[in-house]
This record gives structure tokens, sequence and C-alpha cells, in this order.
């Protein structure tokens, strides 16, 4: 997938899914693209995949998400579908210790995949309090710790579901105009430092004409 569009008014961005199974990956996915919940969602095989436009900063962000296995057996196909992420959420069950200590290795996988993608820590199922084994102060620790946003969502009802893909996205745009800027001033030192003549390069002509 070629680098987010900021062509005109619309924007794409790949979005990665990442996790253990049972954190609710799918259902994050489909609440935020389908405003949807199943309580018997099953577990996804390879990657599902969702698409969801929210209009951010005066342009239409197109969320392209890829919803990954978490099951070990599918973990060697996980690696194919982090290439070109811009975003990833990386999700675990705040019901689940285990679910949280393995988010590790996961962020492993991803920035061993895709070092420059922007990551959220989610910590899934908040209205499942009564059952909580990882404190909120546990996973906003491990995000500030490596730099990342975190928020704790809740498939379920959609709580903080739509503001954290918001959130991103307003991230994702702000990096690419940043990007296209960068290149565009690359372009044109380029283009200033054309050779003229053995040795010399516009940009010293100029220089000289102005002595």
């Amino acid at each position: 997938m070629s680098r987010p569009g900021l062509q005109d008014d619309k924007f794409c961005v790949k979005v990665v899914i990442i996790g253990d199974s049972g954190v609710g990956k799918t259902s994050i996915a489909q609440r935020f693209a389908q405003d949807s919940f199943s309580e018997n969602t099953a577990s996804s095989v390879g990657a599902g995949y969702f698409v969801k436009h929210l209009e951010i900063e005066d342009r239409k962000v197109y969320f392209q998400i890829w919803d990954t296995a978490g099951q070990e057996n599918f973990r060697s196909l996980v690696p194919m579908f982090l290439r070109d992420a811009k975003i990833a959420l990386l999700v675990y069950d705040i019901t689940s210790m285990e679910s949280f200590l393995n988010l590790e290795a996961w962020q492993s996988d991803l920035l061993t995949a895709e070092p420059e993608v922007t990551v959220a820590i989610i910590g899934n199922k908040s209205d499942l309090k009564d059952y909580r084994k990882v404190e909120v102060r546990k996973g906003q620790g491990y995000a500030n710790r490596h730099k990342m946003l975190f928020t704790e969502t809740s498939a379920k009802r959609g709580t903080n579901v739509e503001e954290i893909f918001f959130e991103l996205g307003t991230v994702s745009i702000r990096i690419g105009i940043r990007s296209q800027l960068l290149q565009r001033n690359v372009q044109e030192k380029s283009e200033q430092n054309i050779k003229v003549g053995p040795g010399e390069s516009m940009s010293k002509k100029v220089r000289d004409c102005c002595l």
C-alpha cells in the first residue's frame, strides 16, 4: 500500500488491530465500522476487513481496517497484514492479565514489520469492571513508556471506540501533511541545485549574481 494520500479532501489510511485471541479485536472493528455488537463473535481466521470514514479537519478519512487473528496457529500470518500500516490498535482485555503481559510480544512483531506506525494501546471490555485484572494505571503506564496513545474501550457499549479512531486519524493527517511538506521542500531544493556547468549549480549562479 502506498503512503496515505492527501489529495483533495480525502485521506486513506491502513489500520491493523492486533492482540491475543478473545480480547475483542473483531468487536471493536464491528462497533466502529458497523455500529454493531454480537455476544457470539467468532474468532478471526487470518484477518477480517472493514472500511469506515470519518470527517476530520475538513477531510474524509477512510480507515481501511485489518482485524488480525490472535490464535497462535495464525501468528505467522500477522506480519503480512502489518506491512504498510499507518495506525495500529494494540488490544488487551482488562479482565485478562495474560493478554496485557503479551503486549510486548505483539508490539515487537508490529514494530519489526512497520517501525513508523502510530500506535494506540487499547484496554477493551471496560464494561466488565467488576472482573478487572489490569488497572488503568498499568495500561496508561505501558503506553507512556512507549510513547503511545492509550484508552479503555467497551466494544459492547461503544465507549471510546469512535473517539480513539478520530484521535488516531487526526494524528495521521498531521503526519501526512508534514511528510508532504518535507517531500516538497526536498524536491524544491533538488530543482534549485540543477547542474548548469562544470562544477557549478544553479544555486551557486544565483549567489554569484547577487555579489
